[in-house]
């Protein structure tokens, strides 16, 4: 008996102008390119990203060209792992054996699909029998009209014909071996997934079916295996630190053996944890006073950091981070002078003074109410008078 099928996480790598970009999706515009937003720019090489996907055997990623002037980027990427990603952008029936043969394992295409923003089933079964079903992937990502998600094609600007839905999408199976789905309208913003349409796929998808679109946290991954009951996958762009976001690309993985066995593959479980920004109370009990101090200088270069980026325009989705950061580190500081507390108690446990601001707070009366003992004590000459003149007992005869 087989195992649920997991959700994995499936890499990426956006190319706009020649380099690794995240954009927030629904900016992009041949008509008006300066609506263009952009949270991260690369230094990297796009090969940079392909070896480090290589070397984390994190295979199903994808490479999108998002424009013209993005071929010789594409393709230093899949030299750098050959059969390792799917590349999309500008496929045709002319030019996808070309990318199968510089090193993509499959080749995704949109827009070939919807000449005049109509589906076109002749060009799907033409791409097709070119490179083979096996090596073809449909992108359906969509927009949402109303409670219907439409096909967006050329970069997502133009609305096409069809819809999706069980039926659309059982038809165009007949011809490829994966869905890649970007949910454009939450593209790039990462204030969470479209729940509604990841329900809808896993209800609707027979063949492996990649999401993307609006993950900002790791519990995403979690979330699209139980709303898809383990038949989507999920992309990461903006969220990670690789791309300027918060939730930090781990080296390490966990391999996940699919439902279907060898019709998925083996896959990569997805690992991230929180940039330095965000710590918790309980996690710094444990650690000692060098490695507080050594975080607390950590958070300040980083507030410092993103102070300097705020002045000099930095992007949104680094900004926000400030408030993080500078409650981090109130939280820092609390817990070491909660450990510096503590450690004073210990010192002063046995002896017969306590500096006044380790003594019980208590109240302003109560601190000044005498102890039982101080009560108790009587002066010299109220003994004496006590003595000589003793409270007098009478006892009545009946």
């Amino acid at each position: 008996m087989h195992a649920p099928r997991r959700s994995v996480f499936r890499p990426c790598i956006d190319l706009h102008d020649g380099q690794v970009k995240q954009i927030v999706g629904g900016t992009l515009s041949d008509a008006s390119p300066e609506t263009l937003k952009t949270n991260f720019v690369a230094s990297q090489s796009p090969g940079d990203f392909a070896r480090l996907y290589r070397d984390n055997n994190l295979k199903g990623g994808h490479v999108i060209k998002l424009g013209r002037g993005n071929d010789a980027a594409a393709r230093e990427a899949l030299a750098a792992w050959p059969g390792g990603l799917q590349i999309g952008g500008g496929m045709n029936d002319q030019n996808a054996q070309e990318w199968i043969d510089v090193g993509a394992s499959k080749v995704i295409v949109t827009s070939y699909l919807f000449p005049g923003a109509k589906f076109s089933l002749e060009r799907l079964k033409k791409i097709s029998s070119v490179v083979g079903k096996d090596r073809l992937v449909v992108d359906v990502s969509c927009r949402r009209r109303g409670e219907k998600w439409l096909v967006a094609m050329n970069k997502w600007q133009d609305i096409t014909d069809m819809e999706v839905s069980e039926e659309s999408l059982h038809e165009l199976s007949q011809y490829c071996s994966e869905f890649l789905i970007h949910a454009a309208d939450v593209e790039g913003l990462c204030q969470g997934i479209d729940e509604e349409l990841v329900k809808k796929l896993g209800q609707w998808v027979r063949i492996p079916t990649t999401y993307a679109g609006g993950a900002k946290d790791i519990g995403d991954l979690d979330l699209v295996e139980q709303l898809s009951e383990g038949r989507v996958d999920l992309t990461y762009g903006s969220a990670l630190d690789i791309f300027g976001g918060e939730l930090i690309f781990s080296l390490g993985h966990k391999p996940v053996l699919s439902k279907s066995g060898d019709r998925y593959g083996r896959s990569s479980r997805f690992t991230t944890t929180k940039m330095p920004g965000k710590v918790k109370a309980y996690e710094l009990q444990s650690k000692s006073k060098n490695d507080l101090h050594k975080q607390l200088q950590e958070l300040k270069t980083e507030l410092l950091t993103l102070r300097v980026q705020k002045i000099a325009g930095g992007s949104a989705s680094k900004l926000t981070k400030i408030a993080t950061v500078r409650k981090s580190i109130a939280r820092v500081l609390t817990v070491i002078n909660q450990k510096a507390r503590q450690n004073l108690r210990e010192y002063y446990k046995d002896k017969n003074y306590l500096p006044l601001d380790l003594r019980p707070k208590k109240t302003r009366a109560i601190r000044r109410r005498l102890t039982k003992h101080e009560a108790s004590l009587k002066t010299l000459k109220q003994r004496k008078k006590d003595a000589n003149f003793p409270i007098r007992k009478y006892a009545v005869k009946a």
